[in-house]
């Protein structure tokens, strides 16, 4: 979809949060950027030449009309201008956002410079750290073509440029990578103590810092994971394989799964499949920027089932609350207290 499209949608509030996500991330290209800019500044001189040459004409109501259309009221006159003028609004609006979310994406994504596990590998590469907060996603293209898209609260570090005969970057928390295939330069993964190697393939490495489990689910080609450092405990994952490794028991597991229904938190999608609750505070808290208290340690052995769409946190709440059997009690800005119904 264009550029041109995305800011449309906006503008009308037709736009998804998936395609919000993709109009945002144009503001880190510097060509969509000024196809935004010049869309959005045409649309607000349209919109106020259109309202001027709508008030003139408001203003001749004795000029005779084609008898199949009826003459405006002063009651249609006021509806048109409010909608006229709700569209400058939006579009205003849009405009503001523009360079709102523009200093906010480039903050977010501001270089930091040298550092990481990875630093010595690229001497004469400046290394850049791109990060996401709670609620938000990103997706970004690396200089060999292959595309990354990141889950709220992860962070990747990766080379401006890649050497001639490897490709590195590390990562954590959660990000989808579609590899592209270089048979001359393996690329890897740097995240905790373990490393996914690939030639080109597509796959979803899962390693939060505040969760002990590390997985790594494969949608199409192969992957090799490293679990320690030594490389003798490996494993090779193929096309809807999803490996789950636990650090203190030292045990892996290799899980047929379906690779689509893992991936939908890249369509804005919450999926739970008997998911703990430990798991459950822990998404909802990344998804949408809240503190959730568990107030009895029974709630915690409980699971959660289920799909959401793009939802709101309230609907979310409701849903989490009757299907476990709880209520839940909203406190200030961002804390929501999970309790067991009396």
């Amino acid at each position: 979809m264009d550029p041109e499209e995305l800011f449309e949608k906006l503008i009308n509030n037709q736009i998804s949060r998936e395609e919000f996500e993709r109009l945002l991330e144009g503001l880190d290209n510097e060509s969509i950027l000024a196809r935004y800019e010049v869309y959005l500044q045409a649309q607000f001189e349209n919109e106020v030449a259109k309202q001027r040459s709508e008030s003139e004409a408001l203003r001749t109501d004795d000029e005779p009309l084609p008898k199949v259309i009826k003459p405006l009221t002063s009651s249609d006159k006021k509806v048109t201008r409010r909608r006229v003028g709700f569209r400058i609004m939006a579009i205003a609006a849009s405009l503001v956002l523009l360079i709102v979310a523009g200093w906010f994406v480039v903050f977010q994504t501001t270089w930091l410079g040298r550092g990481g596990n990875i630093a010595g590998a690229y001497e004469d590469s400046e290394l850049i750290t791109r990060s996401t907060p709670t609620g938000r996603m990103f997706r970004m293209d690396l200089e060999d073509g292959s595309f990354i898209h990141m889950n709220a609260v992860s962070r990747i570090t990766y080379p401006q440029q890649f050497g001639e005969k490897k490709r590195e970057v590390e990562i954590s928390g959660e990000a989808y990578f579609d590899v592209e295939r270089d048979e001359t330069r393996p690329f890897k993964i740097k995240v905790k103590d373990y490393q996914v190697q690939v030639l080109g393939t597509s796959f979803n490495v899962q390693a939060y810092e505040d969760e002990d489990d590390f997985s790594v689910t494969v949608e199409s080609g192969s992957v090799k994971v490293v679990i320690d450092q030594t490389g003798k405990n490996s494993a090779t994952l193929r096309k809807n394989q999803k490996l789950i490794y636990n650090p203190k028991t030292k045990v892996f597991k290799i899980l047929e799964v379906e690779s689509a229904r893992e991936l939908n938190w890249r369509k804005g999608i919450l999926h739970f499949d008997a998911t703990p609750m430990n798991k459950v505070e822990k998404m909802l808290e990344r998804w949408y920027g809240i503190d959730l208290v568990i107030s009895n340690s029974e709630i915690y052995k409980k699971t959660l089932t289920g799909l959401h769409h793009n939802e709101n946190l309230e609907s979310v709440l409701e849903a989490l609350a009757y299907a476990t059997g709880t209520k839940y009690v909203v406190r200030g800005d961002s804390a929501v207290v999970l309790k067991l119904k009396q």
